[in-house]
């Protein structure tokens, strides 16, 4: 009974969009704990008769929020169903279960939203700070509205005369190539711890994004200028070579310079490196503000890595394994003689989750691993095997343990 009341009262805060991401997270638990036929024959049915009656306690809210929040709903279903392929949840005739709870949701928001006796749509723009806790794929146009986006849909985007600006196929945003505009018109495209998205610009350079990545860029460039585009996070970029168009990306103090190259950069805000690992072609470093004719900046040769060390503001320049720091973009996880307090950054923005370590011991150990596909619990398990440990995993949270465990070392076993 008490697991019943309160999956009633978090059910009417998803409706009502009132509900946290912690609640969230309970909520998806509790579900996935009950008994699919009673959860649909009792909470599901309520709700529905409450649409019917025209009794529904919803909160006022604007478009944008719901949405946000529908994508947030169906990137849960979305993590349950592939967990589905290691554990089984429901029995086989409830694998459309899911897909009801999504459904029964957008009805009761598009009831909601299409009453407009009882409801009062704002037209003010919708601003959202990028949140890579969010869940969702959001991308700010240039009049400051958020759209969210789901890695399965297809749309197009058109400017208001109807003028196509960029269209969505799945797992990529793709612009349009046409004639320079006369100023510079920009979107921000943000990318969610968990997720990973591929963005084509209208000169063609291909733009692969790793999580909790956020990217500034023109919708056009401008013809007889640099194109230049800001990155926070992490991304792989293949540009498209244009000698009279030197193409720059920003990352914080420093900027990357190319005419056309494939390299990774990797900038987020907890790493203490900007990290640029060039892959082909040919790059030049220098910070923002300077000449890059100048002595100040560097350059690098295929093969190597350039780190710029935002604390001590020294440039270290080294050949390297650059499958080690690409391998990402094909699905990989790869750590080779990494610390763990450098693998958990890692593994908590690809799986979206925290980890708190409490063992005292973890955070200097030293691991070599590859990984693909694995959940995060496979994952921890392969870790335990060269260093004990024991770990609560609750939610979106993973609490490692101080067991006083003496350490025991043994080669570690990875796929």
């Amino acid at each position: 009974m008490h697991n019943e009341n309160k999956l009633d009262k978090l059910f009417q805060k998803l409706v009502d969009n009132n509900i946290s991401e912690k609640e969230l997270d309970c909520l998806m638990e509790l579900i996935n704990s009950s008994d699919p036929d009673e959860f649909k024959n009792g909470i599901l049915a309520k709700h529905w008769e409450n649409v019917k009656t025209g009794n529904l306690a919803i909160k006022k809210r604007i478009k944008g929020d719901s949405e946000v929040l529908l994508q947030k709903i169906l990137y849960k279903i979305e993590d349950i169903e592939k967990k589905k392929k290691v554990k089984t949840f429901f029995p086989q005739p409830n694998i459309g279960f899911w897909s009801g709870i999504a459904a029964t949701f957008l009805l009761l928001v598009g009831i909601y939203f299409y009453n407009q006796n009882t409801v009062e749509i704002s037209n003010t723009p919708i601003t959202i700070e990028n949140d890579p806790n969010s869940g969702v794929i959001t991308l700010q146009l240039s009049n400051g509205t958020v759209e969210t986006i789901s890695e399965n849909g297809e749309r197009k985007i058109t400017t208001a005369h109807g003028n196509l600006v960029a269209s969505q196929q799945g797992n990529t945003l793709k612009y349009a190539t046409a004639e320079a505009e006369d100023k510079l018109v920009y979107n921000t495209l943000n990318i969610p711890f968990g997720r990973q998205f591929d963005l084509v610009l209208s000169d063609g350079t291909k733009v692969k994004l790793n999580s909790g990545s956020s990217i500034k860029y023109p919708v056009r460039f401008l013809k007889g200028q640099d194109r230049k585009v800001f990155l926070k996070g992490e991304a792989y970029f293949d540009v498209t070579t244009d000698k009279a168009h030197p193409f720059i990306v920003n990352a914080d103090e420093m900027n990357i310079r190319v005419l056309g190259t494939q390299f990774n950069l990797s900038f987020y805000a907890e790493d203490e490196d900007i990290s640029t690992v060039l892959v082909e072609g040919a790059v030049v470093l220098y910070k923002e503000g300077a000449d890059v004719n100048t002595n100040s900046s560097s350059q690098l040769i295929p093969g190597q890595r350039a780190a710029w060390n935002k604390v001590n503001n020294t440039m270290t320049i080294k050949e390297v394994d650059t499958n080690i720091y690409t391998a990402w973009k094909d699905g990989y996880l790869l750590f080779k003689a990494l610390p763990f307090y450098t693998i958990r950054s890692k593994l908590e923005r690809h799986f979206n989750i925290t980890i708190e370590d409490r063992s005292g011991r973890l955070a200097n150990q030293i691991y070599t691993a590859t990984f693909r596909n694995e959940t995060i619990e496979e994952i921890l398990e392969a870790f335990k095997e060269d260093t004990h440990f024991e770990y609560i995993h609750e939610g979106s949270k993973i609490t490692i343990l101080d067991t006083n465990i003496n350490l025991k070392k043994m080669p570690m076993k990875t796929n």
